[in-house]
């Protein structure tokens, strides 16, 4: 009998094997030798994210153009006959998912047994991948535990495994202790004890007692164990964990020991939520939704039922889509979906329950189990609770958001780059302080700024720059230097605090840099030392300034004495004047430099600026010339200030010719008067200045400016810009000084090329004048027949003066010192005034003498004379109440007015007021407070 056909049988086999592809739980693609499709299943099109298109027929590399050059080489060698495979490779997909495959490439053969193409096998492994990636995770953790860990095997008591630290404690290998017996690390004396906690161990699930190991060295190790029992299946004891904690600092005291016990804990519970969390919930329901199997991680996850899936269990989690708001329809639930029979991955969903525990953020994947008749018979559901992570994650958000807010509100500069120099972030203070928001690349920025060193002149070479030396891999901390920016030539001062960014592998992947502004504080400290100058420089002009007085003075007094008697001889009388003026023009000096030293004793009077200002402009119309155009812009409702009139007058004048000399061609001068209340916020930035109502005073010019590098020196005396012969250095010192003198404040202001304008701030009049009452008049040339007691340390002086006053009739005795001069008291001298200097040796200046002689001799007058004055009759410039004084260096006039006034006026007191008492300013009366 012949063969039967079998109608259509290659069409059936050809069917089969098609179904046999799709149903295959692996991709497969068929291609010819030019690498075209000739079929593929639809898992590996759902694998590779092709399940939208059509492949049969198109070119592999059509669909996947950017498939790597390695993939393409295997290709070749498979075409040539080889077979090939990988256990675990990375692939990304068309639309950028990325997934790891395992994959193997064999070669088709055709009828004449030649390779007609290749054949593609694939299986998604990306679960798998994570899950090993995870599982090392938590290998690592239990290798590196700071406390000890080993497990033994239940049937032989014998250590099978151990961490580092377990076997450090007893100074062992890990070697050396696995495979001993559990009981070996334990004294000798405490093992019975120890077999029965791990009996009781074996018999509760668990126990936890203290104990000693013995070290190798034969020392004793003072632990706490945490012994758990795991049981097989059937109830007996598989193994046992066992965690060791080192507590000998808890055996120290008391408190120590409580504090070890809560952290022997605290890790014991921590290795128990590893081990617990390490495992996977696992459920399996049969096709009704019964529970066939749920393992211990599970029934945590749901408290430990055993109805896991039933309606009951439904009614209690109502399960959310990841928005947390719109609920899964049941068929859509994991549990849902496994009854249905459906395969589903990586399905989030949000548990909630009515009773109110936080929700339980989880992640399922179910499979159907199917007979051999392809019906669905059961299905495991595995789910993996992410709560922990998504927490993480929003307080991760959180915490990040927290950083952008901090780092945006601080005012330093605060700046992330890449290697490549890109601008990773900014804050708003980079805008600010640096002009850098991030739009502008970052070697673009650099070329509007020249960097300087700290002091201000030398440029950073290129490779110095701070950016490249911490992308270098050198750390900046609170370096200084100084960025002018190319265009408006403005400094920045800065400090710049500054760290290299590192990879996991230790390369620099960027930088952080901190910028923070010094250019105010760099202002107030160079102010500060400018002051400081300043008033070293008074100390010594004043110093220099009184010895000089001292010498004119002998020189004044005598030249009248030589010009008389010298008047028939022409010859000798032209130079007794020309002695006259030098002498004249060296008091000049002297009070120039006293004007600067603040030692100059002042007149202050409650004075009307504007009436001043008017006057003084008046008489400089003339001096100024008629190329310069003057104007004053007075303000209406000017406070009167305390201040000696004839020296702000000189003060102005002595500015008006400073810029006057700034226009040489021509220009205009203008000054100006306010009313103005300075701050805290200006004193900051003005250390010599202080809080308060000032009266200002402007002198303003649009000349040659000052260049920036001498406006510090400007009031420094005997400094001058001038040409030798032209000006002696003193105009501006002057009027530095006797402004501060006058308890007031000077501010300069010029840009080179653009003018100049000097302000002057005096303190504005707290209180008002009651009244004055004149002095008495006094013949200037009248001599007398009083006796003068002349107390100076200078001998020279001395004798000049003693023979000026007997030459108007005066009798004299004369002292060197204070306590000589006392000592004649002692011996009954008498006299009608005490002509004394200021500043003497002997321990007692001439304020001290005269306040003793006053309690001896009550009726006594007091003729004060000085170099400069100082503290010991003036206060903050001006004289105190009571006191005549004579300026050195004096003229045989001066000498005859002032003996008059003192002897014609009241009695001295020393400490009683004047005749006239004056407003005072608000300095004055802060600084009596």
């Amino acid at each position: 009998m012949g063969a039967v056909p079998v109608t259509g049988a290659p069409h059936e086999r050809d069917e089969l094997l098609r179904l046999c592809i799709e149903a295959a739980p692996v991709g497969i693609a068929m291609f010819d030798r030019q690498m075209r499709y000739l079929a593929a299943s639809r898992r590996y099109q759902q694998d590779h994210g092709v399940a939208d298109q059509r492949l049969v027929g198109r070119s592999h590399y059509e669909v996947f153009p950017d498939i790597p050059q390695r993939w393409r080489d295997m290709h070749g060698r498979c075409l040539a006959g080889a077979s090939e495979r990988c256990d675990a490779d990375y692939f990304e997909a068309p639309d950028g998912t990325r997934s790891w495959f395992r994959w193997e490439v064999r070669p088709w053969l055709d009828p004449a047994g030649g390779v007609g193409g290749i054949v593609l096998f694939t299986e998604n492994i990306t679960a798998h991948v994570a899950r090993e990636t995870e599982l090392r995770r938590w290998a690592d953790a239990f290798e590196n535990a700071a406390f000890g860990i080993a497990v033994s095997d239940a049937s032989t008591n014998t250590i099978d495994f151990v961490n580092p630290a377990r076997a450090a404690m007893c100074g062992l290998t890990i070697e050396e202790v696995c495979g001993s017996d559990v009981l070996a690390s334990y004294p000798q004396d405490e093992r019975p004890r120890i077999k029965a906690l791990i009996d009781e161990a074996d018999r509760a699930g668990r126990v936890i007692y203290e104990s000693m190991f013995v070290r190798k060295d034969g020392s004793n190790v003072p632990v706490e164990l945490d012994i758990t029992s795991v049981r097989n299946a059937d109830g007996s004891v598989r193994y046992r964990i066992a965690t060791a904690l080192d507590i000998t600092d808890r055996q120290r005291s008391e408190r120590a020991r409580k504090d070890s016990e809560a952290e022997a804990r605290r890790y014991s519970d921590l290795l128990r939520t590893i081990i617990d969390t390490m495992a996977e919930a696992v459920l399996m329901v049969d096709a009704d939704g019964r529970t066939l199997f749920a393992n211990a991680a599970c029934k945590a996850m749901f408290d430990n039922r055993d109805d896991i899936g039933s309606e009951a269990w439904q009614k209690i989690f109502h399960r959310f889509r990841p928005d947390g708001v719109t609920p899964y329809p049941v068929e859509e639930t994991p549990i849902g979906r496994a009854l249905q029979g459906q395969n589903f991955d990586n399905l989030y969903v949000i548990c909630k329950r009515d009773d109110g525990p936080p929700d339980l953020h989880i992640v399922a994947s179910g499979r159907s189990i199917r007979n051999e008749a392809g019906q669905h018979e059961a299905a495991v559901v595995v789910y993996r609770d992410v709560s922990e992570l998504t927490e993480k994650t929003l307080a991760a958000q959180r915490s990040a958001e927290l950083l952008d807010k901090t780092i945006a509100s601080i005012p330093d500069a605060f700046l992330v780059v890449d290697e490549r120099r890109n601008f990773l972030h900014v804050n708003p203070a980079c805008k600010t302080l640096l002009g850098i928001d991030g739009s502008v690349p970052l070697d673009e920025w650099e070329k509007s700024y020249a960097v300087l060193g700290a002091d201000g002149t030398t440029e950073v070479p290129s490779e110095e720059r701070p950016l490249n030396r911490v992308l270098s891999g050198e750390p900046i901390d609170g370096t200084e230097l100084v960025l002018r920016d190319l265009e408006s030539r403005r400094d920045l001062v800065l400090s710049l605090t500054a760290r290299p960014i590192y990879d996991g592998d230790g390369i620099i992947r960027g930088a952080v840099l901190l910028y923070h502004d010094l250019t105010k504080s760099k202002h107030i400290e160079r102010q500060l030392r400018q002051g400081q100058k300043m008033d070293a420089i008074g100390q010594l002009t004043g110093g220099v300034a009184h010895d000089f007085n001292n010498i004119l003075t002998a020189i004044t007094c005598t030249i009248e004495i030589l010009a008389k008697g010298v008047a028939d001889q022409p010859h000798l009388a032209t130079i007794a004047r020309i002695i006259d003026q030098a002498a004249r023009r060296g008091a000049d000096l002297t009070r120039q430099l006293l004007a600067f030293a603040r030692r100059q004793p002042l007149e202050p009077r409650p004075t009307d600026i504007n009436g001043l200002m008017t006057d003084t402009a008046r008489l400089l119309r003339p001096t100024l010339g008629e190329h310069i155009e003057l104007a004053a812009v007075l303000a209406d409702g000017l406070w009167p200030a305390m201040v000696d009139a004839s020296q702000l007058s000189t003060a102005v004048i002595n500015l008006a010719v400073n810029a006057r000399d700034a226009m040489p061609d021509g220009g205009k001068l203008v000054i100006e008067t306010a009313n103005v209340t300075v701050d805290g916020a200006y004193v900051e930035s003005n250390p010599d200045a202080r809080p308060g109502d000032y009266v200002m005073i402007a002198v303003s010019d649009n000349g040659t400016g000052i260049p920036a590098e001498v406006r510090d020196k400007v009031f420094e005396p005997f400094f001058t810009t001038k040409e030798v012969g032209r000006g002696t250095g003193l105009g501006l010192s002057m009027v530095y000084g006797f402004i501060r003198q006058s308890g007031g404040h000077v501010k300069l202001y010029s840009e080179e090329g653009q003018g100049t304008s000097i302000k002057l701030y005096l303190p504005r009049i707290a209180e008002a004048e009651d009244g004055v009452d004149e002095m008495p008049a006094v013949d200037v040339m009248a001599g007398g027949d009083e006796t003068i007691l002349v107390v100076e340390d200078d001998d020279l002086v001395r004798r000049n003066v003693i023979a000026l006053l007997q030459d108007l009739g005066y009798r004299t005795w004369s002292a060197s010192s204070g306590p000589e001069a006392l000592g004649l008291l002692d011996q009954g001298a008498e006299f009608d005034l005490l002509f004394t200097d200021i500043i003497m040796p002997g321990g007692m200046n001439g304020r001290e003498l005269a306040a003793e002689v006053l309690r001896r001799r009550p009726g006594a007058k007091v003729l004060y004379t000085s170099g400069y004055a100082e503290d010991a009759i003036v206060h903050h410039g001006r004289l105190d109440p009571g006191v005549t004084l004579l300026n050195k260096p004096y003229r045989k006039a001066d000498v005859v007015a002032k003996v008059r006034e003192a002897l014609a006026g009241p009695v001295a007191t020393g400490t009683g007021p004047r005749s006239r008492r004056r407003r005072r300013t608000a300095e004055s009366s802060r600084d009596r407070s």
